[in-house]
């Protein structure tokens, strides 16, 4: 991974995504999530090559690509783990995970590799009232914005360098992004316009991107990005439907990979959090028909 300077201590690791890094001293620091399993190898050469221990790790939250290096950086640093309670808890056991990952069976939980490897103690926990956390002798400032997933945060060091997890896609990413994931998509949408009142001198986000100074265009186009996918998930109820047929013509229609079963379960994942938001605002209808729940066009009880 390349190791660039953002400003005074704060540092990003670059590679296929994007982890943050700030440099304690000359030996150590505290890192800004852990990063997937496939960057593991490449995390630990451009550590080794710095001269660098990672005595802490921020974890903005617990998906695969954010947390998944993260028990095994305590296994191997005896770094100290860090994540937001709501997101502590989902990684504390099999089962508060599989409560999380709802359609997946306890079986996959307790036998995918990648599923394991989210499962780690946590030493230090982010509590909802908390806006500061210390860590290897550094204090870094923490900011809400759930959405993504429960307890999603940003971290801002003291250089005022925001490292902003997946709150935000910068545009080359987001123009090629199939349907950005949310796990509340009220909550994402007040947190991407949150943002709007926060001043940091740079930001750091996840997938491809370091931004310097205003971020509002930026914030505007996720939101566009996000309420254009609502719309036509919209216009594509035109009939009343399983939740399953829904999922089915989304994928369809959004031309989005599938291939496998597991994927299919990921992308109904991603796809329920849009369909829940369309039925509590009423832009869809929730029917019962022969005992199965399904959605249709809004008023269609009406001239059904």
């Amino acid at each position: 991974m390349k190791l660039t300077n953002v400003k005074g201590n704060t540092w990003v690791l670059e590679g296929s995504q994007l982890l943050g890094l700030y440099r304690l001293d000359e030996t150590r620091c505290v890192l800004l999530d852990s990063g997937s399993g496939k960057v593991r190898q490449d995390l630990a050469e451009t550590l080794a090559a710095a001269g660098l221990t990672p005595v802490g790790v921020i974890c903005t939250h617990m998906h695969y690509d954010h947390h998944e290096n993260t028990r095994w950086l305590r296994e191997t640093y005896g770094t100290e783990t860090c994540l937001p309670q709501i997101e502590a808890e989902i990684v504390r056991s099999v089962e508060s995970l599989k409560n999380h990952l709802f359609n997946f069976t306890a079986g996959m939980i307790r036998t995918i590799p990648r599923l394991q490897n989210l499962l780690c103690p946590v030493d230090q926990v982010i509590g909802p009232e908390e806006t500061s956390v210390h860590l290897g002798g550094a204090d870094f400032t923490v900011l809400r914005t759930p959405g993504h997933a429960p307890d999603h945060i940003c971290v801002i060091t003291p250089d005022n360098v925001c490292f902003a997890g997946d709150v935000l896609m910068t545009e080359d990413i987001l123009k090629d992004a199939m349907v950005p994931f949310v796990f509340d998509m009220t909550d994402d949408l007040a947190s991407k316009e949150k943002l709007k009142g926060v001043s940091c001198d740079a930001w750091i986000f996840s997938h491809a991107g370091v931004v310097y100074g205003d971020i509002t265009s930026l914030i505007d186009a996720n939101l566009t990005r996000e309420k254009q996918q609502l719309t036509a998930c919209v216009a594509l109820t035109d009939r009343p439907m399983t939740y399953s047929a829904w999922y089915a013509k989304v994928i369809v229609a959004f031309s989005l990979p599938v291939g496998h079963p597991i994927r299919a379960l990921h992308l109904e994942r991603y796809l329920r959090p849009y369909l829940e938001y369309l039925i509590d605002r009423g832009e869809l209808v929730l029917l019962e028909v022969d005992g199965a729940a399904m959605v249709a066009p809004k008023g269609w009880k009406d001239h059904a």
